[in-house]
């Protein structure tokens, strides 16, 4: 089996439930976006399906490997469509599916993951599920998961038994990313240190999708900010104009490189230990006191476009005002 990273508590609770015949028929698996929620979702199923029943998957019997190569027969995955919601004669057929005995072992798991983004018919497919929750047959295991508990209904979240995915670290994954072997360990390096250990947007940074677009962004205008061009600065941002999640995920970089550029000119840690080189810049640049300005500014300007301003007014606001940091 894939190793499951960190999770030390969860795994000791998994194998704990299993060993003492307690297995759970309801879960719900919460975390950030890019998290591991998925990964400990497959853990437990494995060390649910696992034919050595030792608390956690062995990675050698046939359910396992079945497991391994995605085509165990007793593990479900419900998909969504394009936009993230579950279509309710999809969910309706699984639920009608339970009833149905096991093809290999003892019990028959059904993975329900990303379940915060079917935001039209969560409440719908909840409905629908409830009966499968709470009157469960003996062989069946539900799995859900979702960045916050907060999208269920009371009715669900008191019949299922929570696990939070914790947290890996940056040696996690860059440990991780380098045995994939696909990338350049100078990009590994990149991703890890502006992801953390976020498996997740680690990958998508790697891949060039919009989180790298955003670092990219966030990267020029520290460049710009270094050499005090407010013209280059708008022209940065006018560049990402229109792409509202980019300019968030930018901006959110940016608080944490001048957060970074602030510990920095305290002497707080070494410049090596963070976003060296942007870090550095802002530290040379603006000094403390201007990261802290800065930082406000991007933290502001965010949560301006979170609660849906006008982008551009916003941006411009923005820019108007590192313009003072810039002098």
């Amino acid at each position: 089996m894939t190793k499951l990273y960190s999770n030390t508590a969860n795994k000791q609770l998994i194998a704990s439930m299993i060993q003492k015949g307690r297995e759970p028929h309801s879960v719900l698996i919460t975390g950030e976006p890019g998290g591991g929620k998925k990964a400990l979702a497959r853990y437990l199923a494995a060390a649910l399906l696992c034919e050595e029943h030792t608390g956690e998957p062995c990675g050698k019997c046939r359910s396992c490997r079945m497991i391994n190569d995605d085509v165990h027969p007793d593990l479900i995955t419900a998909k969504s469509n394009e936009n993230g919601n579950y279509r309710l004669d999809d969910i309706r057929a699984l639920v009608s599916d339970t009833v149905v005995k096991p093809n290999e072992g003892r019990l028959k798991v059904y993975l329900i993951p990303d379940f915060d983004r079917s935001v039209s018919t969560a409440q719908a497919v909840q409905n629908v599920l409830l009966k499968a929750i709470e009157e469960p047959p003996a062989h069946c295991v539900m799995i859900l998961t979702a960045a916050t508990k907060e999208v269920f209904l009371p009715t669900i979240i008191s019949r299922v038994v929570k696990f939070a995915a914790e947290p890996c670290s940056r040696h996690d994954a860059e440990e991780w990313l380098t045995l994939l072997g696909r990338f350049e360990q100078t990009d590994v390096i990149r991703a890890v240190g502006c992801c953390g250990g976020n498996f997740g947007r680690c990958l998508e940074f790697l891949e060039g999708g919009e989180l790298r677009k955003a670092y990219d962004c966030a990267r020029a205008a520290v460049e710009q900010i270094a050499e005090g061009s407010e013209y280059g600065l708008v022209k940065v941002f006018a560049q990402a104009d229109a792409k509202g999640a980019l300019l968030k995920q930018a901006l959110q970089f940016l608080c944490e490189t001048a957060r970074s550029g602030c510990l920095l000119s305290a002497g707080a840690v070494s410049e090596d230990e963070l976003r060296s080189r942007e870090a550095g810049l802002l530290s040379k640049k603006l000094g403390q006191n201007g990261c802290e300005r800065l930082y406000t500014l991007a933290a502001n300007t965010k949560d301006r476009l979170e609660r849906s301003a006008n982008q551009s007014l916003a941006m411009n606001d923005f820019t108007a005002k590192c313009s003072g940091l810039l002098r």
